[in-house]
Parts: C-alpha cells; structure tokens; sequence
C-alpha cells in the first residue's frame, strides 16, 4: 500500500500555520466559560476551517488526523465514554462524527487533485524528455543527411581540387628544374588561392553550428547554389545542365544560410540521383526569380517525376523508394523551408518541378 495515495507531502510552512491555528482556537475553547455558547459555536466552526486546510495541504492522513487531535481536546468525554455515552453527550458525538466526515471528504478530494497533478506532472516531464531526445535525433538526422550529400559531392570536389593540384605539381617540377620565372610563381599562388577559396566556401557549407538568421544577397546566394549544383553534376558526365537568373535588380531574404543550403543540396541530389538511372534525355534546370512578395527558386528535371500514388507521402519520415535511402531528405528540406515561412510546391511537369519561394525583404530591412 503507497503512502503516496493517502498524504501529500506539505510544506514546513503548512504544517506550522495547521499547528498554530488547532492550538490557538483548541486554547480559546478551553478558556472560554461554558456558558458562551454562541463563542464555542465560532470557535467550532473555526476548527472546520482548520481540518479543512490541514487536510488540502496534507491530504487524508492530514484530514484525519487534525479532526482527532480536535475532536480529542474539544469533548474528550466523548472517547472516554463511547461505549457508554450519556444524553448530554450525544450532540458533542455527532458534532465529533461531523469533523471525521468533513476531514475525510476534504482529504479524499484533496489527495484525488494531488494525484492527479502529480500524474500530469509525471507526464509532462515524459513528454518533455520525449521532445527533447525527439530534437536531438532530428540533429542527428539533419547531420547525416547533410553528411549523405557531401558524400555525393565529393566527385565534384576532387574535381575542383585535381586541376589546382596538377598546376601546382607541374609548376613545383618547372621550380625543381631550374625555372625561376616569376610567371611560374604567380601561377603557384593563383592555384593555392583557389584551392583556399574553395575549401572556405565548402567550410562554410560543412559548418554545423547554431543557427543564425541573416539577411542576404539572393544573386550571391543564387551563385553559390549554382556552384554547389555544378559540383554534384560532375559525378556525372551527361547531365544538360541549365542555370538560369531572372534578377532584373537585386533583391533580398533572410534565413539560416547553411540551413538554406542544405535544402535546395537535397533537392539537386534527388535530381542528379534521378537523372543518373534515366536513359533517356537528361535535363536539369535551376532559376530565380523575384517576384512584389517573394524570391522563387525552380528546379525542374527531366526524370520519371513522383507517382501520384505516393505524392502524399513524400515529406514522411523514412518514407523512400530508394533502396538505400533514408527518406529523410524532403522531411527535412519541407521543415526547414516551413520553419523560415517558407512555400515548397512540387509537380509533375515531364519529370520532378519542385518551386521554393520564401519571403522577399526590403533593402532597409536588417535581421535582429
């Protein structure tokens, strides 16, 4: 049997304002003539008022016990004699029975709210455990799938670091025979510089830190996804590749870049992965576009497009129809775009149409 079902646990404080107020009304009581009857009556009423709070603050142990220890000094006759009452003692029996009654049922609802906040509270904390290891495994799984996808840029950035290399190892041959041209060094620091750069805008990109809102060029931000999307072509040879900027003035937004990023590299993946297992003609368009309201991205390929059947499903966790997919991707890129107020609309237009609009800035605008 728990105890925990029968006392709450109160505080000191309770338990000294209960022991003042059952003494100083028990002594007023006592001391006060026999005669007084209207005072006693106050007086007895005042003790309901005690067992009441006794029993709210320290449930039905509370009730009860404050109702004898009462009921003990108020008409102690009653006890000794309870066997064996007399007339006169009847009234003090059933005033007794009336402070039992009055402890118990306020102790009983008492413990019963006690329970019950003490459930919600046990659940509440479960629930905030859940949302917790909940955001930690979406980290998780935003890293790996970030990871996934550097994976399949890595064709495209050994790529970008071969040519740089093979100028620098035949100028370092030129250096190791005896050519000492300022032209062969200007070459060397122009290769290292852009190895430098490349590597700091893929830094950039890796990055993984806390995320950070920022207003932002959308024509350099455009570019650098036009980088990223040339990178992830490169693993393959015969992808028609077509990037295109409607920016007839430049404009702005704000979000998370490397969040903003990692959406449009899991959308390009999907495509090129798409577009590898194509047999047939193999098209990949990228566009921007400023409208009054928004800045809209298009990334439209030429592949089989997405089922009907399954149009639904998509941005389901590790819902995929890939063998070794995590069906992660569009979960995330659809959170990402929603947590920046973000429109992701995708259709059927000879192959996957995929348009991304997020809301467009004022020039004036600065992020807080």
């Amino acid at each position: 049997m728990s105890l925990e079902k029968y006392y709450i646990p109160g505080s000191k404080t309770a338990a000294l304002i209960s022991f003042i107020s059952i003494s100083v009304i028990t002594y007023l009581h006592l001391s006060t003539p026999v005669g007084f009857h209207i005072i006693h009556i106050i007086h007895y009423y005042m003790l309901y008022l005690a067992v009441i709070y006794t029993a709210m603050k320290f449930g039905f142990l509370g009730g009860l016990i404050s109702a004898f220890i009462i009921t003990v000094f108020y008409a102690p006759g009653v006890y000794l004699n309870l066997l064996d009452l007399q007339h006169y003692q009847v009234r003090s029996f059933v005033e007794i029975l009336m402070m039992y009654t009055l402890g118990l049922f306020a102790g009983l609802y008492s413990q019963r709210i006690y329970l019950q906040n003490s459930k919600l509270k046990q659940t509440y904390e479960q629930l905030e455990k859940s949302i917790e290891e909940k955001i930690k495994m979406e980290k998780e799984i935003a890293k790996s799938e970030k990871l996934r996808v550097m994976g399949q840029l890595s064709a495209g950035i050994a790529h970008e670091i071969r040519n740089p290399l093979a100028s620098l190892k035949s100028a370092s041959r030129m250096l190791k025979d005896g050519r000492n041209s300022p032209q062969i060094l200007d070459i060397m620091t122009s290769e290292i510089d852009r190895l430098n750069a490349f590597v700091e805008r893929f830094l950039q990109y890796a990055n993984f830190g806390k995320i950070e809102n920022e207003k932002m060029k959308v024509s350099s931000f455009f570019d650098e996804l036009a980088e990223l999307l040339r990178l992830l072509c490169k693993s393959t040879d015969d992808i028609d590749l077509k990037i295109r900027s409607y920016l007839a003035e430049e404009c702005f937004m704000e979000g998370d870049v490397n969040n903003l990023k990692q959406v449009f590299l899991n959308i390009f993946s999907n495509s090129v992965e798409e577009l590898k297992g194509q047999t047939g003609e193999k098209k990949l368009f990228f566009e921007v576009d400023c409208e009054d309201e928004y800045v809209v991205f298009k990334i439209k390929d030429t592949g089989s497009g997405i089922p009907d059947d399954i149009k639904e499903r998509i941005y389901e966790p590790f819902f995929t129809t890939k063998e070794t997919g995590t069906g992660l991707g569009l979960t995330i890129t659809a959170k990402i775009i929603k947590d920046h107020d973000g429109i992701l609309q995708i259709e059927n237009d000879n192959g996957a149409h995929f348009t991304i609009k997020f809301k467009r800035v004022s020039d004036e605008y600065t992020s807080d």
